[in-house]
């Protein structure tokens, strides 16, 4: 299974992983699992049971200009050395516990939109504009994937 997890909260730029969720609805080929959660903790490693390809969205507080969106290197997020969440939890033990759990995904590809802020209502102007980008580029990857997936690692 191929799983699409937007990571986010209901304050100003730090919805921007629920946004793309709801913009991807309808939009991606069957199999494609959707699910908007509110930090990358045990409810995310719950939902890796049985998946092969598990794409995670996330807003970015670093240095870069509001609406880059950023991919970032699923090995350099396990090994910690990048922040990867508005959150201020931990993606890398994340993945980490996932792995020595045994439901790690075989591929995981992690996109991000630097933000500006969270004590707004909304999305500010140029994350907002990032999010029709960043669906794109998602939409685009699940349709011209391979068309065999390996199992999930359960090494």
């Amino acid at each position: 299974m191929i799983r699409v997890v937007g990571i986010g909260s209901p304050f100003g730029d730090d919805q921007v992983g629920w946004r793309v969720i709801e913009q991807l609805e309808g939009r991606l080929p069957p199999g494609v699992a959707l699910s908007a959660l509110d930090r990358p903790g045990s409810a995310l490693i719950q939902s890796l049971q049985d998946t092969d390809w598990l794409i995670l969205i996330d807003a970015l507080s670093c240095q870069g200009k509001a609406g880059q969106i950023i991919r970032i290197d699923a090995q350099q997020a396990e090994a910690g050395s990048s922040k990867l969440s508005s959150h201020g939890l931990d993606l890398a033990q994340t993945l980490n516990l996932a792995a020595a759990l045994g439901c790690r995904p075989r591929r995981v590809d992690i996109y991000g939109i630097v933000i500006d802020q969270i004590a707004s209502t909304g999305l500010g102007p140029a994350v907002a504009a990032a999010v029709p980008q960043l669906v794109r580029i998602v939409e685009q990857s699940l349709w011209h994937r391979p068309t065999t997936t390996a199992g999930p690692n359960r090494a």
